[in-house]
Formats: structure tokens, sequence, C-alpha cells
């Protein structure tokens, strides 16, 4: 049996009364956060821009496009939802898999679930097995290997999760779901060369990885068939193609008793994950030292690679998106605005002068020592030279929103009324935020995506 074979087996059988209690809470909780990313994203330019030209050619209607009142096809709307919901940088993350699940799993549950009419339950369903799925491929494919060649785990591994999330919803046997994983893993893309010029595609990878997902179902349920050995084969095999360090008994082991989506974290700022431990940093620094922007002569940020080649290339960011890559404007604005939410990464903030000197004071290099322990655990330690010549260091490892220092839910509640709060009132949002935690006794989740709707 290929490990397509043993994962299409396992999940085409599951159901959601085998769901341990854990998984079906972090499945809610999974809802939320990405619907507090997605929701306020429909006010960027480039967001509003892709739904009015794609809607140009969709008449269709089925569809709820969170946050505005048009609607749209299965395909599109899982297209649109999953680019707004990875747009702000706020979703979700997973340490070990260095990617964000949500922005590819949930668009395309809710988009294809909503026209079927789905239950809360199965709707949860669905998404623990795309998010388990989805996570299991971006572990084993080697995290390091598969970044360092120019892969976007978000997109390329995820499209494996929306492919068995949507295998659920249409109840795909297990040969059909095979073939479902085996062309959805023949459309997996997503490349970083958006960081050569700061374009803004990337948010496109959480749409196009939804959309391919469904597609991917649709096409195995009408008889088409994919590659059984799409994570294996030797020529052409996901892992082999797209990495150098691949495990390919980790994708298929302790399912049922392992459940790697309970080590899904949450975003507190709205940047790249591996700004975060920085910025954590900072603020520590900041309460335990009184350490004010003027203090500064100098910074010095040391992390692992990964983290350095993602966000230690833009030390000064010219447009919003690398702001959302550079560690030295997220220590910049930590620093002077005591934040690093959506409102810190906006296009008047960039051209702050204080913030640019900051920015040109702070130094980021690689560490061998934070490197080793990379994806296991992330680690960053930054010190402080200040202009009366003191020294201030802070290591941090994994960061707050991490599976070791988690939101609760009443910081995750905080978070989507913060975010959503910027489109939604706030009778709306406890009727979205009630409506999700009591999701198993929703006979049509429907009720949920009329609640989305401006």
């Amino acid at each position: 049996m290929t490990l397509t074979a043993e994962l299409a087996e396992y999940f085409s059988a599951l159901r959601y009364e085998q769901l341990p209690a854990a998984v079906v809470e972090k499945a809610k909780e999974n809802i939320i956060d990405t619907l507090a990313g997605a929701i306020p994203a429909v006010t960027l330019p480039d967001v509003d821009g892709i739904t009015k030209a794609l809607k140009g050619y969709d008449r269709q209607s089925d569809c709820t496009l969170w946050g505005r009142q048009e609607r749209a096809s299965v395909l599109t709307a899982a297209l649109i939802n999953g680019t707004a919901a990875h747009a702000l940088e706020m979703d979700d993350f997973h340490p070990q898999g260095k990617c964000h699940m949500g922005v590819v799993v949930v668009p395309a549950v809710m988009a294809l679930g909503e026209a079927h009419h789905i239950s809360g339950r199965q709707l949860l369903l669905a998404v623990a097995a795309g998010y388990e799925v989805g996570l299991r491929v971006a572990i084993s494919v080697g995290t390091a290997s598969h970044r360092l060649r120019g892969w976007h785990a978000t997109s390329s591994c995820g499209v494996f999760g929306a492919a068995a999330a949507a295998s659920k919803i249409l109840g795909l046997d297990a040969a059909h779901t095979v073939s479902a994983l085996g062309l959805a893993g023949t459309q997996s893309s997503g490349l970083w060369a958006f960081m050569e010029d700061g374009a803004g595609n990337k948010k496109f990878h959480g749409g196009h990885a939804a959309e391919a997902g469904v597609v991917s179902a649709i096409l195995a349920g009408g008889g088409l068939t994919g590659p059984g050995a799409i994570l294996e084969a030797k020529d052409g095999g996901f892992f082999r193609a797209t990495s150098d360090a691949y495990d390919v008994d980790r994708v298929v082991e302790n399912l049922g008793t392992h459940w790697d989506m309970l080590r899904v974290g949450r975003k507190p700022y709205a940047c790249c994950r591996s700004m975060h431990l920085s910025i954590d940093a900072i603020f520590a620094l900041k309460k335990e030292e009184a350490l004010k922007a003027e203090d500064i002569e100098k910074i010095e940020v040391l992390t692992y690679e990964i983290g350095v080649k993602q966000c230690g290339t833009f030390q000064i960011p010219k447009n919003r998106f690398e702001a959302t890559f550079s560690i030295p404007y997220g220590i910049a604005v930590a620093l002077l605005d005591d934040a690093a939410g959506i409102c810190q990464f906006s296009d008047e903030r960039l051209v702050d002068p204080k913030i640019i000197d900051l920015c040109r004071r702070i130094d980021v290099q690689t560490s061998e020592k934070y490197t080793a322990q990379y994806p296991a655990n992330w680690g960053c330690e930054v010190n402080v030279t200040t202009r009366d010549g003191r020294r201030l260091s802070r290591v941090v490892w994994n960061g707050k929103g991490s599976p070791d220092n988690p939101l609760t839910r009443d910081d995750l509640t905080l978070k989507f009324r913060s975010l959503a709060g910027q489109v939604m009132k706030e009778p709306q949002m406890n009727r979205i935020i009630e409506t999700v935690y009591d999701l198993e006794n929703l006979p049509d989740m429907t009720r949920l995506t009329s609640l989305l709707v401006l």
C-alpha cells in the first residue's frame, strides 16, 4: 500500500465520533483564527481588485465571499477567501511543518461545505482531516530542505490538506480519495521568488491551494485518476522533487493516536512568524529594563538560518509586504509603538523617519546554535547596546502563541474582535463566535456563512 493509500484508507473512514475532544476544540479555534485574519483583509486594494476581476467572469452565487456582499462559485470563493486569509499575516502556523494550514483548509471546507449544506459536525470533521493530512505531508517532506529549495509549504503541502478535506465533504471512498490526493500533488506549487522584489503573490498561495484541493476532489469524484504514489514515487514523487531530507515513514506514523494539528499555533503579531521571537524579546526588554527607542545605539539579532533568509533581507522595507518580512522593522515598531498589529504595517508607518533610523541600527545574523535546533524549536537572541554603554540581552524560544506558550480561548476571541471589528459590529461578531463554538449542534453550516456577510 502506498503512503497515499494509507492516508486515504484512514481518513475516508474517519467519523466525527472518533475525533478526540481536543481535536474538535482545535478545529473550532482554527476556524475562528482563520476568519479573524481574512475578514478585514477584504479592504486591501489587491484583494478587492482580484475579487472584482474574478467576479467579472463568475456569475454564480453558491458561496459567500467573507466580509463582502457578493457571492461566487465554489472555486472562486475558495480562491478569494483563501487569498484574503493569508493577506494580513495573521494566520495560524505549525512550527514543525512551517506552514499556515488554516488559509488553505478552512476556505476550501467552507466553500464546498456551503454548497452542499453540510452540518457543523461534517465541517469540523473535514477541517480536522484536512489539517492533519496537510501537516503530515509538510512535516515529512523535511521542513528546512523544502524551504531552502524555494518551496512555500503553505501552498505546496497545503493542497494535500484541501484535497483531503474536500474528499470528506464529497464522501469519496478510499480509492477516489487516493486520486484526489494524487491530483492535488500534481498541482502542488508555491515559490518564494516574491522575496526578490516584494511581489504580493504570497497571499495567492493560500487561495490557489484551497481551490486546487477542491478541484482535485471534484475531478476524482468524476472519475479522473491521480497517481497513487504521488508522495514517494521515484520519478516525480512529491518528496524527491521538492526536498533532499524527507522522511517517508513520518507521514503515516501513529495515524489516529497522534494528531499534528494539536501543535498548531497562533500569531499575535501581523508579520512572518520568524519575526515574532525578536519582537517578544524587545517587549520583554521594554518591560524589564524600561528600554526606549532613544536609548538604542545598536541591536544585534541572532537566529536560525531560515529566519535570516526570510526576515533578514529587508533592513529598510519599501512596501507593506517587505515590512512583514523585516526583523529590523518589527523591532522598530515594537519599540516605538509598543505594538506590532496590522496598523504598524501600514503604508503610513513605513515612511516614519524614526522607524527608518532604528532599522539602520539593527543587524540580523545567522547563528549555528539556533539553526541546529530548527524546526523542532525556533530560537532567537537579541543583544542591545544602549547609548549609555549598557548591554542588554534576551533569548526567546518558540515565543508567544506557540504550542509551548499558547493563546487561550479568551486571547483568541480578543484577537478575532480586534481584527474582524475593523469592518464588523459587535453583535455580528458575537454571533459568529457563538456559532463556531457550537458547531457540533449546527444542522446546516450555511447558518455560519450567512453571518460572514457585511
